[in-house]
């Protein structure tokens, strides 16, 4: 009875959360049934959440606070305390130490056996906390086990000499432990993209966190056909060919879970460069709130979701989120009741009950032709990757026409930029108005870490001189960046977006006739209170989301 309590609870939280739908909680109470498994294995098991996920459930029925242990570094002498076997044994690993309090990091904090282990062992008073099991299994072996940083593994191969690092291969140990330490750092970091960037007389291994680059570390010339032969077999690209460009992908097991990385590589005078982007489903949230969406906002969006047809852009330079919020969009459409396919280019993450479609331009694999397959294929929902010639523009406003809901990305400079950017593909203006519903145009900007950040000297002054006016009920306090232990000494913590949401109703639609008239869809957006990127990130940057920098530096006034 406690047994099936405690399932009813965890499928009803998950679905007042908004992580999984009626249909996916059916389907893994009959897995969970066939299978004899918990509910939380069989949801993961399925896709439907993370582990990370049912950590924050069980750290909110047990009263317990949530830790993130992926990129925390524990002191050695708190690692002590618990010997690895037990730490092994209870999937629990010892992080603070106060006084006589041992705060420990548990799978399951009700578990009262670990807990009297963990008391008896360490002759501490406990104190539990919540953690996903796969990080924890992670940090258990980051910690315990002996591993070198990328620093010492460089000074082993400096001992080599010149002649011997000349003539490493890809397969040499010292070389798979240097690659495998910089992807595993860099996904600690919470790094987005790794750079090895060679130059003339060195080569630089530089990490993307939070959209900047860091100036990188710096390894000797004699090591890059070793070191650039070596992620070219992990990402099962041709070592031979260094002409050409060359892309590939892979999936590596690091700190306790599957990471997808994708792998570019592209000749250089000094070389070839090569830049992996790291996809971590972990850190993947597929939800509006989490990406930055104001309340309004993320209501209007949603009810957009709800049309039986349409097409729904969002617009944006590379790197500034636009597959995350799409993904987002179709995580919140029930893909059980739902026919629901993407074309992607590349396919980035792997959705639940989704069909998609890597596009594979060199055998004709085109956006245009998956789309008119596609068609054929009884979709009620359609998300292509990118809309970037004619054919697949016309073949997207086509499947709009004949009752398909259909997602797709637009590179412009802000939402009411991608009307006229449609025209100009050969999309007819008249067909814009039944068709087109949405258009969200986003930048991402740093997000200011809560321990550290501090209000801004003469906020009201700079406000004065920018002549912005707070909105609503807000004071007109800004916020700086400061620094600490948390975020590195950098006054920043991971990104949120920036929005602007176009909505196309009647009176817009009187600005789609033969020709296309800008200036009466502007006048009607503000009219229906149309709110810029700007806008929405001077509330951000009032609320100390962030800083007014960040947004000045991403979005014009």
């Amino acid at each position: 009875m406690a047994a099936a309590q405690k399932t009813a609870r965890l499928g009803d939280w998950l679905l007042d959360s908004g992580y999984i739908s009626p249909s996916q909680l059916d389907l893994a109470l009959r897995e969970q049934k066939r299978k004899g498994q918990l509910l939380g294995e069989a949801l993961v098991d399925l896709g439907f959440v993370t582990q990370q996920t049912l950590a924050s459930f069980l750290a909110q029925k047990t009263q317990t606070e949530r830790v993130e242990l992926a990129r925390l570094a524990i002191p050695p002498e708190i690692i002590r305390r618990v010997p690895e076997s037990l730490a092994r044994r209870l999937a629990a690993i010892p992080v603070a130490l106060e006084g006589e309090i041992l705060t420990v990091a548990i799978a399951d904090p009700l578990n009262v056996v670990a807990f009297d282990d963990l008391e008896q062992t360490t002759g501490l008073r406990v104190n539990l906390v919540a953690a996903a099991e796969n990080e924890i299994t992670a940090s258990i072996d980051r910690h315990y086990g002996v591993s070198q940083s990328v620093e010492e593994i460089i000074e082993e191969l400096l001992k080599q000499g010149l002649d011997k690092l000349a003539a490493a291969t890809e397969q040499d140990a010292p070389m798979i432990r240097l690659v495998n330490r910089i992807i595993s750092d860099a996904v600690t970091n919470g790094t987005s993209d790794i750079h090895i960037q060679p130059e003339e007389k060195i080569v630089r291994v530089r990490q993307r966190k939070d959209g900047l680059l860091t100036a990188g570390a710096l390894l000797p010339k004699e090591v890059q056909p070793a070191l650039i032969a070596r992620f070219k077999i992990i990402g099962k690209l041709d070592i031979t060919e260094n002409r050409r460009p060359q892309d590939g992908r892979c999936t590596l097991p690091i700190a306790g879970r599957d990471i997808g990385l994708r792998i570019s590589s592209l000749p250089t005078a000094y070389g070839e460069s090569i830049v992996l982007r790291i996809l971590d489903r972990g850190n993947l949230k597929l939800n509006f709130d989490a990406l930055g969406f104001l309340p309004d906002m993320a209501k209007q969006f949603r009810e957009l979701l709800d049309r039986p047809f349409g097409v729904i852009l969002v617009t944006g330079p590379t790197g500034s989120g636009k597959t995350t919020t799409l993904y987002t969009a179709l995580n919140q459409i029930d893909a059980a009741e739902s026919s629901v396919f993407t074309l992607e280019d590349p396919i980035e993450y792997q959705l639940p009950l989704v069909r998609q479609t890597q596009i594979n331009e060199s055998i004709g694999l085109t956006f245009a032709d998956g789309l008119r397959t596609l068609l054929r294929q009884d979709p009620d929902v359609m998300l292509i990757g990118e809309t970037r010639d004619t054919e697949t523009a016309q073949l997207m406003v086509r499947a709009a026409l004949t009752g398909h809901l259909v997602f797709s990305t637009l590179h412009t400079n802000d939402a009411l930029a991608a009307v006229p950017r449609l025209v100009d593909l050969g999309v007819q203006s008249y067909l814009l108005g039944p068709t087109l519903i949405a258009v969200l145009g986003q930048r991402l900007v740093r997000k200011l870490c809560l321990q550290c950040r501090a209000p801004a000297p003469d906020s009201a002054a700079v406000l004065q001189r920018l002549n912005i006016t707070p909105p609503g009920d807000l004071p007109p306090q800004l916020w700086q960046a400061v620094g600490c232990d948390e975020c590195a000494r950098t006054g920043f913590r991971g990104r949120l977006g920036v929005y602007e949401l176009l909505l196309i109703d009647q009176s817009c639609q009187a600005a789609f006739g033969r020709e296309l008239d800008l200036a009466k869809l502007q006048q009607a957006a503000r009219a229906n209170g149309f709110k810029t990127m700007f806008d929405d990130g001077v509330v951000k940057a009032l609320r100390g989301d962030t800083t007014l920098e960040e947004i000045l530096r991403v979005a014009q006034k």
